[in-house]
């Protein structure tokens, strides 16, 4: 803020804040590139599975419901669901959140769990442990990065 010397009002324009004044930014963590890959590619599942919404919603909500391990019934509600839970996951990973990591490895040993369950039913769901097993073991090796300080790891 500036004080104009000849009227004594202030400009408040140009407003300066010294280093270390009151408004000193926090140091934001910068998300690693796993992290980011990870988050990028649930931006793309969400997106697909928000276009297979209007598209072909049936059937893709029933093959959703199976992979998560729920009746073909109620595919639709579980498709809005994981919609739901892979954004919450892409903006919690993405912001280097202490949420978006424990949603996203409690999403990823779900995924662990429910697929070898369901291996007498479909052959092809032990397939889909490549990627939860993928991100939870590097999740759980970079969890440093969400708890601890900015050094990096």
């Amino acid at each position: 803020m500036r004080q104009n010397s000849s009227k004594g009002e202030i400009s408040h324009e140009t407003a300066y804040y010294p280093p270390g004044g009151d408004k000193v930014m926090e140091s934001r963590k910068r998300p690693l590139l796993g992290v980011l890959l990870i988050s990028g590619s649930y931006c793309v599942g969400v997106g697909a599975l928000i276009v297979a919404m209007f598209s072909n919603h049936e059937q893709v909500g029933a093959l959703i419901a199976n992979v998560h391990g729920v009746p073909a019934l109620a595919g639709f509600p579980i498709l809005i669901l994981t919609c739901m839970v892979g954004a919450l996951v892409a903006i919690g990973l993405y912001k280097m959140t202490s949420w978006g990591y424990w949603i996203a490895l409690i999403y990823a040993l779900y995924l662990l769990v429910v697929p070898p369950l369901l291996v007498g039913k479909d052959a092809s769901l032990f397939a889909n442990l490549t990627w939860p097993l993928t991100m939870a073991v590097y999740l759980i090796l970079r969890r440093k990065r969400y708890f601890g300080t900015l050094q990096s790891t």
